[in-house]
């Protein structure tokens, strides 16, 4: 009866050596992981990382409004290159078309756009810029001569017509709020050339 005891507790130790040897065996390397399943995390994550930095490099936008002095209809595209130097800030080239009763006006923009931080998509957060600007521009009026009676006695109403075309050079000044969604609202202030304020709502795309 007495040797029951002792058989039980010898078994136990020698399951307790199996296991605690069993443990501290090292893992079996005889079946090596695919290279193709090795790679294949780590080019997923670098062709993510590589679609972000082309979304925050590159980008397009449109915008529309008015002009204030002088009275014209302003409509224009333009690019986003970013960030440049600054996390913040970016270039902007554009093409903008202006048409009024009397001024007319075709521009290539070259701002440079720094934008207040900012990450929610319902908040709206301020950006200012500034760059050159070039173009043409065209101002033209007609005038009526109603003095002239011909010798028929009917009016004759000589119009003249007098127009001209320059090519402008001047400084654009940009002032405006925007949503990371994409929406912005602006004030473009153009000193020398063609000088002009004008109001526009736009879409970054």
């Amino acid at each position: 009866m007495t040797k029951k005891p002792i058989l039980v507790a010898s078994a136990v130790a020698a399951l307790s050596f199996a296991g605690t040897a069993y443990a501290q065996q090292p893992p079996d390397q005889s079946t090596p992981i695919p290279a193709g399943l090795q790679q294949s995390a780590p080019v997923g994550q670098q062709a993510a990382q590589g679609a972000r930095r082309t979304a925050r490099r590159w980008g397009i936008g449109v915008h529309g409004g008015v002009g204030i002095d002088p009275e014209i209809i302003d409509v224009g595209a333009h690019g986003t290159l970013g960030p440049i130097f600054k996390p913040n800030l970016s270039f902007r080239p554009g093409l903008e078309i202006g048409a009024g009763e009397i001024t007319t006006f075709l521009a290539i923009n070259l701002d440079m756009v720094y934008a207040f931080p900012g990450e929610g998509a319902n908040e709206w957060y301020p950006y200012i810029g500034a760059g050159p600007t070039f173009g043409l521009s065209h101002r033209g009026f007609s005038t009526e001569d109603e003095d002239h009676v011909d010798t028929q006695g009917d009016d004759d109403r000589n119009r003249f017509d007098f127009s001209d075309t320059d090519f402008n050079g001047g400084m654009n000044f940009v002032v405006g709020m925007r949503k990371s969604s994409g929406i912005f609202f602006e004030m473009k202030a153009t000193a020398w050339g063609v000088s002009n304020i004008r109001l526009v709502a736009g879409f970054n795309f």
